[in-house]
């Protein structure tokens, strides 16, 4: 990915890459090459196909906002080509872990708001909800972690004292390195918020 013109690496954090993919309507990334697991977050809805390289065109499937979806690359590598089918421009965050493998098989994050949404081997990604009812959560992480905006204004607050940083606008995120480095997510204004934190295994 680090190659392909599509795709813009934004921050290395231990063993976790973040990318950020954009493609407009009807353009087609080209071939690159996965070789660890990764989890991509759509932030607009888009109809996407993919083709790896020696097979065929997939069908073209719609994506909604906030979908996360796992790949399993680890020890089964491939190289693959997405295009948008869609009519209206593509943004997706990637997720990769750079592990070989020795995952860690922690116990789910239990913590206000928050729901387990996808658990494999190598990446974990929890739904947040703040609202009225539920206007505060905090996440002790013992993997380093992203959290994802996707509705609604959420402000961030690392647990090492760290200045509060504000999530205002869709596609924003801030890191959390972890081990034992918590992470406290507050709703700001009257409107709900929609936050999707992705954590390293």
């Amino acid at each position: 990915m680090n190659n392909e013109a599509h795709h813009e690496r934004l921050t290395y954090l231990r063993h976790m890459r973040v990318f950020e993919a954009n493609l407009p309507a009807g353009m087609a990334t080209a071939d690159h090459f996965h070789d660890h697991d990764v989890t991509s977050i759509v932030l607009g809805a888009a109809t996407t196909r993919s083709r790896r390289v020696g097979e065929e065109w997939s069908a073209p499937r719609t994506r909604t906002p906030g979908t996360a979806e796992t790949t399993t690359y680890t020890g089964t590598p491939a190289t693959h080509r997405i295009e948008n089918a869609g009519t209206a421009p593509l943004r997706l965050f990637v997720v990769e872990n750079l592990r070989d493998g020795g995952w860690t098989s922690l116990a789910p994050l239990t913590a206000p708001g928050t729901t387990l949404r996808q658990e494999a081997r190598s990446i974990a990604v929890y739904d947040v909800r703040l609202n009225a009812a539920t206007p505060r959560t905090n996440h002790l992480h013992q993997n380093p972690s992203f959290v994802f905006l996707m509705t609604g204004t959420v402000e961030v607050q690392g647990g090492g004292g760290e200045s509060v940083f504000r999530l205002e606008q869709m596609g924003r995120w801030f890191p959390s390195s972890g081990p034992d480095q918590p992470h406290t997510l507050s709703l700001v204004g009257t409107s709900d918020a929609h936050v999707i934190c992705v954590e390293a295994r």
